[in-house]
């Protein structure tokens, strides 16, 4: 404890009280200057009579004519952040306090602990989780700053996003950020001026940071192997244009959860069960099985299979649901609607929405277009048949297929699009337990895009 009270008297004997504001050198003991360099001091210090430790950061006001990182602080209250507990303000200087995060930065626990990438994905989330709930305020917060040395590892392995002081409150109506501020290599184009920041600021340097906590290096090294799901995400995260990122850090999430090597996994295993399965009663259902393959429930003297298996519809919503995270198809009895849709692609997907709302500019037939998702105008109200609704999810995994039309003999009036996306489900099974060919629910449209993305996961490279 003496040595504590040396090293203390040591640095007050040091420190001119006079340049800061009165109360500051009154009500905490400063400890050790933690940096020194643009304008601004970051301390260490003790709150005088506790031994509680708080971090304080004193600005020069000739360099920063106003400083938001108080005012954004008094406003959050999560676990992943710092908490506000102090501000002093005089003519020259404002010095802001707020708690001590005790653990390690990102750069020293990474070369500490060598995670791997399961750890990584988990590491991840927790900063998503942070990101979802600053850009969730009524005025997103950006913090622009996101860098290893700005998150910590705590011992618990709670993650912790610290050093707000060149954040900023989201303006819809502003044009472009007035000032450059941040870490060159974490920062996206659009920080250097080219527009305003906004969430997709964030989502971009988490992609960077995320690239460095699985090679230990920002930059892109063809030469070093990455976890493809994980290479996905940051090519994403990464893109030069915002519209080109992930929506939201919420989208990311879901990406990485579904990018979890215990989820691949369980998933490759679940596929080979179901091919196991599908040989059993092939080998063993005989006619059985041959007879519900084939039943036509729209054949001569048959009744109508409107209903889809109500198992089956289980299955698919909690398929979705685990892999994307996601309780849009939980109203399984209601019915889809094209607005319905649009949250899908949007929420679920991650499409831009102003992509996925956008109609075809263009008069005349329906056709594929880069500007927009949906070929034709229909109202977010309108009920959405199941062909419709096979074209988005054929369209989601299979782009390419909605466009060539090669395959069609004839054309029969109908949306070219369309047909080749039922027929090429047809042919993969995609259709399988959807028998209501007009308005179908909701927990029909997540049938057929769980199979979708069954079918996909189980064909691709």
């Amino acid at each position: 404890m003496s040595d504590v009270k040396t090293a203390v008297n040591e640095i007050e004997n040091a420190f001119d009280a006079s340049r800061y504001p009165a109360g500051f050198p009154e009500k905490y003991d400063q400890l050790e200057c933690l940096a020194d360099s643009h304008g601004t001091e970051t301390f260490l210090v003790k709150q005088k009579g506790s031994e509680h430790l708080f971090v304080a950061k004193c600005y020069d006001k000739n360099l920063y004519s106003f400083v938001h990182e108080s005012n954004i602080l008094k406003s959050l209250h999560h676990g992943g952040l710092p908490a506000f507990a102090d501000e002093f303000q005089s003519d020259s200087t404002v010095c802001i306090v707020r708690e001590y995060i005790e653990g390690k930065p990102i750069n020293q626990y990474i070369t500490e602990n060598n995670p791997t990438n399961q750890d990584i994905i988990g590491i991840g989330i927790q900063l998503c989780n942070i990101l979802i709930h600053l850009h969730g305020q009524e005025k997103p917060v950006i913090h622009r700053d996101i860098k290893p040395q700005n998150v910590i590892v705590k011992d618990d392995g709670q993650i912790v996003l610290i050093d707000f002081d060149i954040s900023r409150v989201y303006h819809s109506e502003a044009e472009a950020d007035t000032q450059f501020f941040g870490t060159r290599e974490y920062a996206p184009p659009e920080q250097y001026g080219f527009s305003q920041t906004d969430s997709r600021t964030d989502i971009y340097s988490f992609g960077v940071l995320l690239r460095y906590m699985l090679t230990g290096s920002e930059k892109e090294n063809p030469n070093v192997h990455v976890y493809k799901p994980l290479e996905r995400i940051i090519r994403k995260c990464t893109a030069f244009a915002p519209k080109g990122r992930f929506n939201n850090a919420a989208a990311v999430k879901k990406a990485l959860l579904a990018a979890n090597p215990k989820s691949q996994r369980i998933r490759k295993a679940l596929i080979a069960l179901c091919s196991v399965a599908v040989i059993t009663l092939c080998v063993f259902g005989g006619i059985k099985w041959y007879q519900y393959a084939t039943f036509d429930p729209f054949a001569e003297e048959t009744i109508p299979a409107v209903l889809t298996d109500a198992e089956r519809v289980t299955d698919s919503v909690s398929y979705m649901k685990n892999k994307y995270g996601t309780d849009l198809f939980d109203d399984t009895e209601s019915y889809s609607d094209i607005g319905f849709v649009k949250m899908i692609l949007t929420d679920v997907y991650g499409y831009n929405s102003d992509y996925v709302h956008a109609l075809p500019e263009e008069e005349g037939p329906p056709h594929e277009s880069e500007k927009n998702f949906l070929p034709w105008g229909m109202g977010d109200e309108q009920y959405v048949a199941r062909d419709v609704m096979v074209y988005v999810a054929v369209k989601i995994y299979w782009v390419d297929k909605v466009s060539d039309y090669s395959s069609l003999k004839d054309d029969n009036g109908y949306y070219p699009g369309v047909r080749v996306a039922v027929a090429f489900a047809e042919e993969t099974g995609i259709l399988t337990g959807v028998g209501r060919p007009e308005d179908i629910t909701k927990g029909e449209a997540a049938i057929l895009l769980a199979n979708a993305d069954r079918v996909f996961e189980a064909t691709k490279e």
